[in-house]
């Protein structure tokens, strides 16, 4: 039993793992519902401080979140391995010979997925070698996927809060009449940073202090100019809302730009001045 649970627990997370990190399609439903519990938590957190104390989490809200989301990883696969190697006479203290206790055991599995191998007990041979082996390599898989994971995520956080930079600079240097031209100007851009987040949206999470840096809610705005008229509909920059809505957006029956509008004040928070 504890080697089927273990085993259970390894590829459960493992899965959640790929499929948050290379499948390019969004993220794993324990990553998700990780994050986004932890993004209603921090968001109504940080209005409560701000508006009481004046003082903002807003910064800490995405790395927190990541972190959370990679420690879920590691500590189901510590404890898979764990479990597994638990199921039977799996390790013995170098020394004595004697079996391996709990404690022990998490070592000798926290170990071998860190790759270091470095352990006061080891394995009675046979298949427990060959599953430390595995262990090790699923814990190299963990490692590199998730260093290059978190640049990707980096570099998606980067250009989102430039394209928001960037539109604020345009709507603010020119004049109502010819905003339209302008801002079709910033297309490409968005349609690349919508694709980049369809791929991994956890940069969502990364709130700025500068608001003219905030991407939901250069979203909104967009939204808001497209509905009046401003943007016409047949442009590469609502062409990009629209890509938002249809794969970011919750409700399938929703017109696309309503849906990125909701999707963006979904992942706002709002500025709030100290009472």
């Amino acid at each position: 039993m504890l080697i089927l649970t273990g085993a259970a627990l390894v590829l459960v997370a493992f899965y959640d793992f790929l499929r948050t990190t290379i499948s390019l399609s969004g993220t794993g439903f324990l990553s998700r519902a990780i994050a986004d519990g932890l993004w209603r938590l921090g968001s109504k957190s940080t209005l409560v401080l701000e508006r009481t104390t004046g003082l903002s989490i807003r910064g800490l809200l995405g790395p927190v979140i990541l972190l959370a989301v990679a420690g879920t990883w590691v500590l189901i696969h510590l404890c898979g391995y764990a479990l597994i190697l638990r199921g039977g006479l799996s390790l013995v203290q170098a020394e004595t010979g004697e079996p391996a206790t709990w404690v022990q055991t998490v070592a000798f599995a926290g170990s071998t997925l860190s790759t270091l191998g470095a352990s006061t007990v080891q394995v009675t041979g046979g298949w427990w070698d060959i599953l430390s082996m595995v262990a090790a390599m699923n814990g190299m898989i963990l490692l590199t996927l998730a260093v290059s994971f978190l640049l990707n995520i980096l570099q998606t956080t980067t250009n989102a809060r430039t394209f928001a930079s960037r539109f604020h600079a345009v709507k603010a240097s020119v004049p109502d009449g010819d905003m339209s031209k302008q801002l079709e100007g910033l297309g490409s851009d968005l349609t690349s940073v919508v694709v980049m987040l369809t791929a991994s949206p956890l940069p969502r999470f990364f709130v700025p202090s500068d608001p003219t840096m905030d991407f939901p809610n250069a979203i909104v705005e967009l939204c808001d100019l497209t509905g009046n008229g401003t943007l016409a509909k047949t442009s590469e920059i609502v062409a990009a809302i629209r890509l938002l809505g249809r794969h970011l957006g919750t409700s399938p029956d929703e017109d696309e730009v309503a849906a990125a509008r909701t999707w963006a004040l979904r992942h706002t928070i709002p500025r709030t001045n100290r009472r």
